[in-house]
């Protein structure tokens, strides 16, 4: 579902597409079929392409054909065959759908290189701000506890773990190291009662 910012952009753009398509017909059906304004269009389809999606720019492209071929029976051109009027729509259609595709892949892959951009920007910064926090602990003296191994910062006492994931930013979780798993097995096996037999 659009939100209602999106479906109001969504609109205008239409409305722009549509009223020059109107522009363009109608400069098509005044100067007549003896003058090709078939590339002017491309216009409205490369509007509708560059901002909207793709089934937009299907329906831009029927419109398109439609408003050429209107255009081009007004202005009073006759065929021999009308089949040959029908091909002509249909060409107008395909090289209007083929051109908003291009545009709307270009505008897309854009548009993706922009997000993707400002996400570097937005990594860079952070990794700078790591990089600043990191070379301040590297200039200080750093106090650790002797017997509950906590790190002194700034005149507060935190655990290793608050330390690696205020000051460094890592990310933590917890396991149990091969030696610890010995010591519990041994542990274990000390203090469990004996079988009885």
């Amino acid at each position: 579902m659009l939100k209602k910012s999106d479906f109001l952009t969504r609109s205008r753009v239409l409305l722009v597409s549509l009223l020059t398509q109107v522009v363009v017909g109608f400069t098509d059906y005044a100067t007549g079929y003896d003058l090709n304004l078939d590339i002017l269009y491309f216009i409205p389809i490369s509007i509708c392409a560059w901002y909207l999606r793709r089934r937009d720019v299907f329906i831009s492209a029927i419109l398109g054909g439609l408003t050429w071929g209107y255009a081009d029976i007004r202005a009073g051109h006759l065929y021999n065959n009308p089949a040959y009027w029908y091909g002509n729509v249909l060409v107008s259609f395909a090289s209007l759908l083929i051109m908003g595709m291009v545009v709307n892949s270009l505008g897309n892959n854009l548009r993706k290189q922009q997000l993707a951009r400002l996400e570097l920007e937005k990594m860079v910064f952070e990794l700078r701000q790591s990089a600043a926090e990191i070379e301040k602990l590297q200039g200080q003296l750093q106090v650790v506890c002797a017997w509950t191994k906590r790190i002194r910062v700034a005149g507060k006492w935190l655990t290793f773990e608050e330390f690696l994931k205020q000051h460094l930013h890592l990310k933590l979780s917890h396991g149990i190291s091969p030696e610890a798993i010995e010591k519990l097995t041994q542990e274990t096996t000390v203090d469990a009662p004996p079988a009885a037999g």
